[in-house]
């Protein structure tokens, strides 16, 4: 159900739920990426955290323990992975709505990605690998998404 212009210009429903969609699952996961790198650097936490996480990678992150970082940063360290998968949906389901649907299956692969990056593992560096991983498939595909169909150009060229 579109209702934009009869000229397929515009904002439609269908485009607008789709950024919709994107742009909350992309500042979602954003949030959680920057809780676990800002813990993983030692950003709002005491010096013994953020000794313990250089040592002992991801567990010392749980934001559960008697050390554990307060107010926003604790609050999204503790809601970050239903946070991620709520955010990973999203972002499967913008790119579900776009003009390649098949697209929705590596986002949702990109997704895992992302989690298992974040929260499924104990090594920093894997979790900066899994991150940037993930960002980088969900951008290539927006960018694929995003290009011009070969036929739809060689039309509109006469």
């Amino acid at each position: 159900m579109d209702t934009g212009n009869p000229g397929g210009r515009g904002w439609t429903v269908r485009r607008a739920g789709r950024a919709g969609a994107g742009g909350l699952g992309v500042a979602g996961s954003a949030l959680c990426a920057a809780s676990m790198i800002g813990v993983g650097v030692g950003v709002g936490v005491g010096v013994g955290i953020a000794g313990a996480a250089t040592t002992t990678g991801m567990a010392a992150m749980s934001g559960t323990g008697p050390d554990a970082p307060g107010g926003a940063l604790g609050v999204l360290l503790r809601l970050g992975p239903v946070l991620l998968v709520m955010s990973v949906l999203l972002v499967t389901a913008a790119f579900g709505m776009s003009r390649r649907p098949v697209a929705a299956v590596p986002a949702l692969l990109a997704g895992a990605v992302l989690y298992a990056g974040m929260y499924a593992q104990p090594d920093l560096t894997a979790m900066y690998t899994g991150i940037a991983t993930g960002y980088l498939a969900w951008a290539g595909l927006y960018l694929w998404v995003r290009a011009t169909h070969p036929r739809r150009a060689q039309n509109t060229i006469s």
